[in-house]
């Protein structure tokens, strides 16, 4: 048995998703017939995903110390093979655990509590001498000297560890030192550049039709961040942003329509939240469709519903262009050929698209004001014919690369 960790499919935020399915998917793809997922229900669970059947781990964060899916409690029963922790006895029998930290979030900038929990996680399998691999993703920063020194603890003790960008190497060849090794701590590009697509079942007519192959329009599509954009006033100064995220996605939003008369502009939530919370993103695409007033009437659309990350990128690829700030939404975009302009609020998105050989597709929303950011993506969208040119001739090598990078993390886990 595998169990996958750091990568629950039940967040809402789609971009996890997209990497949990990505490894899901490439490990069942290569022979593995037993991957156990840690997610944020209760106790253990089987769960049919259309291309295999996966067992569910309650493992959450909380204080509820005397339930099993207690994180802090499952890290002292795994020392003893698991007691009445279905998470804890589902890693104390693994083969080994693969632990992808949600992409980006071992670093110590969320919070402690949130890396508290991507600490204990990956002690819970060096505790029960399970092989610990971890699965490409961005390292740190760990700004707290005390969560530098564990985290380079936990990295020397890890039987491999992959990261997704130039930068999280050189922090491990420069912290690792002599312990560095390149068979073990190795570059990759993200895993949800494999990520199969699956069409949804609840498209509206209207957005099938803008998807259609017939159509005689194009079709550009969005992503409005709601972490960005419900408290914009709070995202600027978090993110040093040059402008609030929500007057940029407007200015964006608006220059786009006017540039074309004929373009229809599709808005793609990919993180499903109650709409009274700040990060939903379908909330913030609804407000900017209600900003855009007239100008959206019959050509601004958002996808409704929850879909999961397969059913998005199936609505992506048919898209003639694609921005967006969640980094999973445009890398379904760009891994399925459609040219892509990356809104970049951290050093990630650069990074990740830096190692597609596509860096230069990423606009940073800490140094362009909404005028100057709406420049950039008219400019984007109207090149959009030689993107697409480009991108084809770069996609076979980085799905080459993606396929090998699962061969290897397969062999390591022990499939």
């Amino acid at each position: 048995m595998i169990t996958l960790i750091n990568a629950a499919p039940d967040t809402g935020n789609q971009g996890v998703s997209a990497l949990c399915h990505s490894v899901v998917a490439g490990l069942t793809q290569r022979g593995a017939d037993a991957v156990t997922i840690a997610d944020h229900g209760r106790g253990q669970r089987q769960a049919d995903w259309s291309y295999c059947t996966v067992n569910l781990v309650g493992l959450t964060h909380h204080r509820r110390f005397w339930r099993g899916d207690s994180l802090r409690t499952a890290l002292s029963m795994v020392r003893v093979g698991g007691g009445f922790s279905a998470s804890a006895r589902a890693i104390a029998r693994s083969k080994s655990v693969l632990d992808i930290s949600g992409g980006d979030s071992f670093t110590d900038i969320y919070g402690p509590k949130r890396f508290e929990a991507m600490v204990m996680t990956k002690r819970m399998a060096l505790a029960a001498g399970v092989p610990l691999i971890l699965l490409p993703q961005k390292l740190g920063p760990f700004h707290a000297p005390e969560s530098l020194g564990i985290a380079v603890d936990i990295l020397k003790q890890a039987a491999a560890v992959w990261v997704r960008d130039a930068q999280s190497l050189t922090f491990l060849q420069e912290k690792l030192g002599e312990d560095f090794d390149p068979e073990k701590h190795r570059l990759g590009v993200d895993v949800a550049v494999a990520l199969p697509e699956r069409a949804p079942v609840a498209v509206s007519g209207e957005i099938q039709h803008w998807l259609s192959a017939e159509r005689d329009f194009p079709v550009a599509g969005l992503n409005v961040s709601g972490l960005l954009c419900n408290a914009p006033a709070e995202a600027q100064r978090h993110f040093q942003l040059a402008d609030p995220h929500d007057h940029q996605i407007e200015a964006m939003a608006r220059s786009l329509l006017q540039s074309e008369p004929n373009l229809r502009l599709l808005l793609v939530p990919h993180v499903h939240k109650p709409k009274t919370e700040v990060e939903s993103d379908l909330a913030a695409a609804h407000k900017l469709i209600g900003r855009l007033g007239p100008l959206a009437q019959g050509r601004v659309l958002a996808v409704e519903g929850q879909m999961d990350a397969m059913q998005l990128k199936w609505i992506l690829a048919r898209l003639d262009w694609f921005a967006g700030a969640r980094m999973h939404a445009t890398i379904g975009a760009f891994s399925s050929g459609v040219p892509t302009l990356g809104l970049g609020y951290t050093d990630k998105a650069k990074g990740v698209f830096d190692e597609c050989g596509i860096g230069g597709d990423v606009a940073d929303l800490r140094d362009l004001d909404a005028a100057t950011l709406a420049n950039r993506a008219v400019e984007s969208f109207k090149a959009r014919d030689d993107m697409k040119v480009d991108l084809a001739t770069r996609l076979t090598s980085i799905r080459a690369r993606a396929s090998g990078e699962m061969d290897c993390i397969a062999r390591q886990a022990g499939v």
